[in-house]
């Protein structure tokens, strides 16, 4: 979804994907528990059955958020998904951080006057790596429209 001036990020359509499996989860065990059987059968029914209720109901809280805006990125700066706006004079120091290694989290971080902003980048409709490309590029593009230079560490402390 590009425009001239910004890039809006949104949440991946794969947590519908998600979302749909945990459901049909649910109605196969609902569908194995009307069946009958042994004990065991009506264990991993009852089983399936929690597992996928409990998944549903979670993705679907995520699903009321998937058609709006996490991140815009902009000409001007970035638009945060709680709506704070940051110009790139003011933000700094811009890097991706991965938390946990096994199924790591990525996060957006960087430094703006008297405070750091952490982002968190999963489930997108964008990669992390392809998240930073559109942060240098659109930086750039404001950097010769605007004729300014990235905010430093040593422009925040000397003020």
């Amino acid at each position: 979804m590009y425009t001239k001036d910004e890039v809006i990020i949104k949440f991946s359509k794969w947590k519908l994907v998600w979302f749909t499996a945990m459901v049909l989860v649910v109605i196969g065990g609902i569908f194995s528990l009307l069946q009958g059987g042994g004990v065991i059968k009506y264990v991993i029914s009852i089983v399936s059955l929690i597992i996928g209720a409990l998944l549903a109901y979670q993705e679907y809280w995520n699903l009321l958020e998937l058609r709006k805006r996490q991140i815009v990125i902009s000409i001007n700066g970035i638009t945060a998904r709680d709506g704070e706006f940051y110009v790139w004079q003011e933000i700094s120091n811009e890097k991706l951080v991965q938390v946990g290694s096994v199924k790591p989290t990525w996060f957006l971080w960087f430094e703006t006057p008297g405070r750091n902003r952490k982002l968190h980048l999963g489930g997108l409709d964008r990669t992390p790596e392809q998240i930073m490309a559109l942060i240098k590029t659109y930086r750039q593009a404001a950097s010769k429209l605007n004729n300014i230079r990235p905010l430093t560490i040593n422009d925040v402390s000397n003020e």
